[in-house]
């Protein structure tokens, strides 16, 4: 595959639907976008132009980074059609069967994300800064000696032996938080991460290279603290009837005043807290849209440590420190009790011996290896790799796997022309609304939030409908409300591994958990239409974007009509953008071995010395931010480490 090549018919195809996704305008179409209603507009109206006249076929460095992009397809020429021409084609496909909806999805988000992160000759035109324009200046500079360092074992060429108490694969909201733990009652400690380590000096901000020195295919974390490090500052307790739920499963731990202290002393040390909240422009709009219709909101307490913390940039990297993520916080107390540390070391398979697990073979750097023997092994790779490395490891429990879930995640938007919201400054996802949590009475609903809309999760979420529409959409950027839907999903999928011992993801969304979406999608409107949106737009290919009656919107039988619409199309099979906003479950935590892979204390059932801790343990998806809930388990599986083997501890 790395041969592969295009050849010219493939590479005019490209071309062509680069050219007609991000097209040059014609008079009335430069016309139309040059009235676009927006502040930015008035900023920058010679630039307007210049953008509506943009053609990217005619960008050949573009063009040759989407054709290594691409995997190998099959297109039926298209590229002597006009451009005109080839836009009905795609507005076709996104309205057709759901093979051509999944090409059309594939396709243009493919082209718009890497267009939007790794271009950016029309940021100023959109009103957007790039990296936070702050990074270099004395909010950071202020700070930069109150980082923590970290120093990290080199293995050389012809590889490394190493002996320890402990070796802890991860070292996210679960290893972590293990690793602090046991490194202070007296364990020697080895965390080895597959992601590189990256000090806030070293964090650009800037998309593209976040997406590759932070993420893992551009989705989920892949990073020294691992989601800590690139997620908002969320920190949500795991609610009661959760709690309820888990002990209903014979989990009763989880209704314990013991667990109890877990969240505590987590939320002390990652610093959780409401006082400091000074909500931005999106998340006043989401509370005061839920006041006008009487809906439920609450502030979302931050890991910030009581610093009002302005960084809408913090999925790509805290540069501030506020951020009290595990790299600020648990491996900072790992490595001050002794803890060690590797990365970019991705771990092949436990080495097991007379069913008990004696250390671990890895690959660090590519070519590398690593030998680790230690007394325990503690897997917190998170929810897709965690199952993928014990299955590689030879493990048959048949639940490997199993229980996947990925709470779907869409967005709604809202267009306030006279209002700039920009919604990456200030304090992101301070705000939540449950209305919809609930809906079907057992609380597998849907959560609404604020996330900050930077140019490659407003193209990845709000789909493309024309070449002008896109390029109004892309001016209007600052004047969006984006309201993330989140929902507790209650059908799981799983995972499997390949051949060579990839994971990979089985997951569709069941029938219950696209009317929950769908609902939260329908709530969310709600919001914003309240709020006094102009035009409202939802994530669904086949629903064009809205504009309210001025008075009395909500008894608008057009309105009425638009919702009903809504329900009707759904999110299921391809209808919508839709992602996952947190990976849960596979290692499912249980009190049965037929039906759960580690028993309450987090060891794995059929061999001893390993556990897992992190988020595949949970038993179902948490409907909240996760991040407090993981920790929490870690520190109470840690906790139980040690307990166990007190006589043998130093405390």
């Amino acid at each position: 595959m790395d041969s592969f090549k295009f050849n010219d018919e493939q590479i005019k195809v490209i071309k062509a639907l680069s050219g007609t996704l991000i097209a040059e305008l014609d008079d009335l179409e430069t016309e139309a976008l040059s009235k676009t209603k927006a502040i930015v507009i008035k900023k920058h109206s010679s630039k307007v132009i210049e953008f509506a006249k943009f053609d990217l076929s005619k960008n050949e460095n573009f063009i040759e980074i989407l054709s290594d992009k691409l995997i190998k397809c099959y297109f039926k020429p298209f590229y002597e059609l006009d451009r005109k021409q080839c836009e009905v084609v795609l507005q076709n496909w996104s309205k057709s069967f759901k093979f051509y909806r999944n090409m059309f999805l594939i396709l243009s988000t493919l082209i718009n994300v890497i267009y939007w992160s790794k271009f950016d000759n029309y940021f100023e035109t959109i009103g957007y800064p790039g990296p936070d324009p702050e990074a270099s200046g004395e909010k950071f500079t202020s700070k930069i000696n109150l980082f923590p360092t970290y120093e990290f074992i080199q293995v050389p060429p012809e590889g490394l032996v190493l002996n320890f108490d402990v070796v802890i694969i991860g070292s996210g909201a679960g290893g972590g938080v293990v690793s602090a733990l046991l490194a202070k009652a007296g364990y020697s400690v080895l965390v080895v991460e597959k992601g590189k380590y990256y000090h806030q000096n070293d964090l650009s901000l800037k998309q593209d290279e976040s997406l590759t020195n932070l993420y893992e295919n551009g989705g989920m974390a892949s990073t020294f603290g691992g989601g800590t490090t690139i997620n908002y500052c969320a920190s949500l307790r795991p609610q009661h009837f959760i709690r309820e739920e888990w002990a209903a499963q014979g989990l009763t731990y989880f209704l314990s005043d013991d667990f109890n202290k877990s969240i505590e002393a987590v939320e002390k040390r990652m610093g959780v807290s409401s006082d400091a909240i000074i909500h931005n422009e999106s998340n006043k709009i989401l509370i005061e849209g839920c006041k006008r219709l009487g809906y439920h909101y609450k502030n979302i307490p931050q890991n910030t440590a009581g610093s009002h913390h302005q960084c809408g940039w913090c999925t790509f990297g805290c540069k501030y420190g506020e951020k009290q993520g595990c790299l600020m916080t648990w491996l900072k107390d790992a490595r001050d009790a002794g803890a060690k540390f590797i990365d970019n070391c991705y771990v092949e398979n436990v080495l097991l011996k007379n069913r008990k697990a004696v250390g671990i073979k890895a690959i660090v750097n590519e070519n590398r290896i690593l030998v680790v023997h230690s007394k325990k092994v503690i897997v917190s790779c998170g929810a897709i790799h965690s199952p993928a490395l014990l299955k590689r490891s030879g493990l048959r429990n048949a639940n490997l796997g199993k229980n996947l879930y990925l709470h779907p995640a869409t967005m709604v938007s809202g267009f306030f022309p006279d209002r700039e919201i920009i919604s990456y400054s200030g304090s992101i996802m301070t705000s939540v609304s449950e209305v919809v949590e609930n809906i079907d009475g057992d609380h597998y609903g849907s959560k609404l939030e604020i996330a900050p809309l930077h140019p490659i999760y407003l193209v990845a979420f709000l789909p493309w409908k024309s070449a002008l529409n896109h390029k109004q959409r892309m001016l209007q950027i600052n004047h969006l409300v984006p309201i993330l839907i989140v929902s507790r999903d209650k059908d799981p999928g799983r995972t499997s591994i390949d051949s060579c011992g990839r994971p990979r993801i089985h997951y569709s969304i069941s029938n219950h958990d696209s009317k929950s979406v769908v609902e939260g999608m329908i709530a969310g409107i709600n919001i914003l239409v309240a709020a006094g949106a102009k035009t409202v737009i939802t994530g669904q290919l086949a629903i064009e974007e809205f504009e309210p009656a001025e008075k009395d919107p909500f008894n608008d039988p057009r309105y009425k009509q638009y919702i009903e619409k809504i329900r009707k199309i759904g999110v299921e099979d391809s209808e919508s953008s839709i992602g996952s906003a947190h990976q849960m479950g596979t290692c499912k935590m249980g009190i049965d071995s037929k039906t759960s892979v580690v028993n309450p204390k987090g060891k794995v059932w059929e061999i001893d010395n390993l556990y897992v801790a992190d988020a595949s343990v949970l038993p179902t998806s948490t409907g909240v931010n996760p991040a407090i809930t993981i920790c929490s388990v870690a520190y109470s599986i840690a906790n139980f480490i040690i307990k166990d083997d007190m006589p043998k501890s130093k405390i």
